[in-house]
């Protein structure tokens, strides 16, 4: 039988169901996980946003409040314009860097304070009240909330009242009163009306509080103050609505792209066999399936399967109509013999002498024994070619010995290098060899036929080799083919080359051969 078309080769590789759908599982997981991460950092975005906005605010302020505090101290201005914070000395810039995460956690609200200054009056109320009005100014249009505070912790200038409440004891003005910079996160207070979308106040749930610390001379003078509420991530996409909604509709346009590419991706294979099997039912010819690209391995391990099964059974279809035919054709003669010898015996019994009853019997006879060799070599093609092989390991110079020792001188058993052993079903293996020896042995002339054996590799080659006339030109391309014989009368079947074959090619060998007019070899490649 020939082999079954395959599909045409591709050089990407395929990927499974389980692949794709594991893909598609993994996108659809990793897409809420990021973007409950990319919201935490849009969060803390925003809040380092507010803090470096209120720190921009307080270096300015700082420095206004200084510059009164030295008019008002009569401090030499330009003494102190080098000076830097210790930990930067030998910087020519030291910006301050936003610190505060909400991973650092949230404090609750401040109290309200509880000490109040009883002298309000000294540089640092007076330069206070030089900056105030351009505090009282400036928050209607930052939003900032702003306390200067003096070396006691207690507001000395204000955006919006709490003059003298001391509050050294919250964290962040304790360390600005140590000279460092120092940040927090506060719970807004609850309670009022939520501010809407397109409002100037902030929506939000914490407040950033910054606390700078005000230099002269190298000691600190005073703390600048600032509070305001840390925008809302669903303000902030508010302000960006409309490319919000451009990525959302990005987002559902690449989602039904998905969708649509795995449908396609699962569906469309399983229609293309199932539209090539229901071809094949409808009896349309053979052809080879290709699927498309995109189709899981899986899919394609499928059509490549289905398209090997319909090869082999169109080929064994072809087989059996064949060999139906062929049977059809040899029966036909011996069982026309027979019927016609058996009218005559049954019409003309009586008129018959005893001689042509018995050549009418003996055509009868050889009739049914044609039938019957005809019957034993088909059915014993069958079992080599359907039935599975039950392998063993054959000891090849014991089972030579007892094949030559059953045709005595007529074969000539000549071993070169052969293996001490070979696997395969023992009955197969003398059925091709007795067929291509008894072939050998009837169109040798009379001559003794050689049997060689030799190790190719790890394959083991049989040659048989005659010494006749040689096969003629006409015939060479027909020896193989099933009841193809020249010795019909002799009682030849036209299947002993068609069963060497068939054992060679159930194993993956070969059956060759060389004809000229000093013999005909035939080469069996196991």
């Amino acid at each position: 039988m020939t082999a079954a078309p395959g599909l045409a080769s591709r050089s990407w590789p395929r990927v499974g169901i389980r692949g794709v759908v594991l893909t598609i599982s993994a996108f659809a997981l990793v897409v809420p996980l990021a973007s409950i991460v990319l919201l935490r950092i849009f969060d803390d975005q925003l809040i380092q946003r507010t803090e470096a906005q209120l720190i921009g605010q307080a270096v300015l302020i700082a420095e206004a409040w200084r510059e009164a505090w030295r008019v008002e101290t009569a401090s030499d201005i330009g003494a102190d314009r080098e000076w830097v914070p210790p930990q930067r000395q030998g910087d020519l810039y030291f910006p301050i860097e936003p610190m505060l995460q909400l991973g650092q956690g949230v404090l609750p609200p401040t109290d309200e304070p509880e000490r109040f200054a009883l002298v309000r009056e000294g540089p640092a109320w007076r330069a206070g009240r030089a900056v105030e009005p351009i505090l009282r100014r400036a928050v209607r249009m930052n939003l900032s909330s702003v306390r200067v505070l003096d070396t006691n912790g207690c507001v000395v200038a204000s955006s919006a009242g709490q003059h003298g409440a001391c509050i050294d004891d919250l964290a962040e003005v304790g360390r600005a009163l140590r000279g460092d910079y120092a940040a927090v996160l506060r719970h807004r207070v609850a309670g009022g009306q939520t501010p809407r979308y397109d409002s100037i106040s902030r929506r939000g749930r914490v407040r950033a509080y910054i606390a700078l610390p005000v230099f002269s001379g190298g000691e600190v003078i005073g703390v600048v103050r600032l509070v305001r509420t840390v925008i809302d991530p669903g303000k902030a996409l508010w302000f960006d609505r409309f490319r919000l909604l451009s990525v959302l509709l990005g987002c559902a346009l690449l989602t039904a792209a998905l969708s649509l590419f795995l449908s396609r991706t699962l569906t469309q294979p399983l229609r293309d066999i199932t539209r090539r099997a229901l071809g094949i039912a409808r009896g349309e010819g053979r052809r080879p399936m290709t699927l498309s690209g995109l189709a899981p391995k899986e899919f394609d391990d499928m059509s490549r399967a289905l398209d090997q099964m319909i090869g082999q059974l169109s080929d064994r279809a072809e087989y059996i109509s064949e060999f139906a035919a062929n049977l059809s054709h040899e029966l036909k003669t011996p069982i026309t013999g027979i019927r016609g010898a058996s009218e005559l015996l049954s019409q003309q019994w009586e008129s018959m002498t005893d001689e042509e009853r018995g050549r009418f019997l003996v055509n009868i006879e050889a009739g049914a024994a044609r039938m019957e060799r005809l019957v034993n070599r088909l059915l014993e093609l069958a079992r080599i070619q359907s039935a599975p092989e039950t392998a063993e390991d054959v000891d090849l110079a014991s089972f030579l010995e007892s094949l030559v020792r059953g045709y005595g001188a007529r074969l000539v058993l000549e071993i070169e290098d052969s293996p001490s052993s070979i696997r395969i079903n023992p009955d197969h293996l003398e059925s091709a060899l007795r067929n291509l020896i008894e072939n050998a042995l009837r169109h040798g002339a009379g001559q003794p036929v050689d049997l060689d054996v030799e190790t190719r590799g790890e394959r083991v080659v049989f040659r048989v080799r005659d010494r006749g006339p040689g096969i003629s030109n006409g015939n060479r391309d027909r020896i193989f083919q099933r009841f193809f014989t020249t010795e019909r009368d002799a009682g030849g079947t036209g299947l002993g080359l068609a069963i060497a074959r068939a054992v060679a090619e159930t194993r993956g060998g070969r059956l060759d051969f060389t004809s000229d007019t000093g013999g005909t070899c035939f080469e069996l490649v196991l």
